[in-house]
């Protein structure tokens, strides 16, 4: 086989033309819950923010802190704060999920479509987001995704 072909991603190639990445990992259940984009970014390190690399302030209209967010505080895993209205955010063009058990994503509103992560296997998207909502498909599991953008 020639040297010259390529197969897979290229995350070297990808990783140039996206300045933000962010991972995240969300508990989720039967309850829809939400992520913004670029939030575990912003906990482990408050300095990231960068207007010229694509953060801004969204405004995401979510009245409480996201379930998942509570637990970490209540097992002392982060400390607490006060979920702010605007939050530091970044424009996600490319997430990669993965999932435990079966579940739901949806992109750009808590009503829109649902996509089906199945369980144990890799979906990536190629969407423009600042939050994206996570529903469990019928048993509770866990959401990995890998965000750049």
């Amino acid at each position: 086989m020639s040297s010259t072909v390529k197969g897979g991603i290229d995350y070297g190639l990808v990783k140039r033309h996206y300045d933000c990445d962010d991972y995240v990992a969300i508990p989720f259940t039967a309850t829809q819950d939400y992520y913004t984009v670029g939030t575990m970014a912003y906990l482990s390190d408050p300095t990231v923010p960068d207007v010229l690399k694509g953060w801004t302030l969204f405004a995401h209209n979510q009245p409480a802190m996201p379930t998942w967010l509570t637990t970490l505080i209540a097992l002392g895993a982060i400390p607490t704060f006060v979920w702010p209205a605007v939050v530091p955010a970044f424009e996600a063009k490319d997430i990669l999920f993965r999932s435990d058990q079966d579940c739901y994503v949806r992109f750009a509103g808590s009503a829109r479509v649902q996509h089906l992560i199945p369980a144990n296997t890799y979906m990536r998207y190629h969407t423009r987001c600042l939050m994206f909502f996570v529903q469990s498909a019928g048993v509770s599991g866990t959401l990995n995704a890998w965000i750049e953008g």
